[in-house]
């Protein structure tokens, strides 16, 4: 498989100089890779229907190891506070992980059915999908402390402007948590399905799946500034550092590059089945195949 993945990286590496290309394909030891993040020099990814936690090394593009047995299919991740947190899709829950240890510290039980988790303003946060609220979880005790009514069905989350950000997968509107308060407010974008972001410290995007566009807001208002026709279903994109907005296209196993400035799709690269979560490690971007047993790697420098 190995020599597969380098002549993989060979044949894209020419394309790769003329602007970002898949350089890379990482095999995982099971199908659904789902998310991944960046921690302590490794890309963690979480493989939904094993029930674990893979690692990459981005030195050399390879499978590192031990994986991470937590179960209860594992899709979002992220990192802060010195650990990794899971959502727990089949377990109602989210797990705390050491990655110096490599093993779970913590289980939290949540709401039903969890999509999401965010990190951000001393909290982590996580969407309840099943049961429309957002638990907010004192990572200092492993407690949640604040379940907030969406009225709708969360899915995905984004810290950014001041406020917790809420996604959903039904009607138009999507949600801003302030987390001095924990005060609520609904925000009708006018598109269906707003269900998953792409956002930094300065910058917000919401992709619905039914409608095909990512939707540029305002950070603090919410107020839609526009929007952008890219591929079929899209998901969970990232913005990467140089400011261009990725977009994951499940439908059609792309994923599109907004221009912030032009408000136009400049790049349409074809990556594995069914992209879902993206994100930037080690100055790149990564490309779990939820609809395959994959990583791939596109560079972005």
């Amino acid at each position: 498989m190995l020599s597969l993945v380098a002549a993989l990286v060979a044949g894209v590496s020419t394309a790769a100089a003329a602007g970002p290309a898949v350089v890379a394909v990482i095999p995982t030891h099971a199908m659904g890779p789902c998310a991944s993040v960046e921690a302590d020099g490794q890309i963690w990814v979480t493989d939904i229907y094993a029930g674990k936690i893979s690692t990459v090394d981005p030195k050399t593009n390879a499978p590192s190891g031990p994986n991470i047995t937590i179960g209860g299919a594992p899709c979002g991740i992220v990192f802060g506070g010195g650990s990794l947190w899971v959502n727990g899709y089949g377990t109602n829950s989210v797990d705390r992980v050491s990655p110096t240890l490599r093993k779970r510290v913590a289980r939290i039980p949540v709401g039903s059915s969890p999509y999401d988790v965010a990190y951000g303003y001393g909290s982590v946060w996580t969407t309840d999908n099943g049961d429309g609220t957002v638990d907010r979880i004192d990572p200092r005790t492993d407690k949640v402390i604040r379940s907030i009514q969406t009225r709708s069905a969360p899915a995905g989350l984004s810290i950014t402007g001041g406020y917790v950000w809420v996604g959903a997968n039904t009607g138009t509107a999507i949600f801003r948590i302030d987390p001095a308060t924990n005060a609520i407010r609904t925000i009708d974008v006018g598109h269906p399905n707003p269900a998953w972001f792409a956002a930094d410290k300065s910058h917000l995007w919401v992709a619905s799946n039914v409608d095909n566009v990512a939707i540029h807001l305002d950070p603090h208002t919410g107020k839609v500034l526009g929007s952008v026709k890219v591929g079929l279903t899209p998901q969970d994109g990232t913005i990467a550092p140089d400011g261009g907005v990725w977009i994951p296209n499940m439908g059609d196993g792309t994923v599109s590059r907004i221009d912030p400035k032009s408000g136009r799709v400049t790049a349409t690269i074809e990556v594995g089945p069914k992209p879902f979560v993206l994100s930037v490690g080690d100055g790149d971007l990564w490309v779990p195949s939820y609809g395959g047993a994959d990583v791939r790697r596109i560079a972005l420098r």
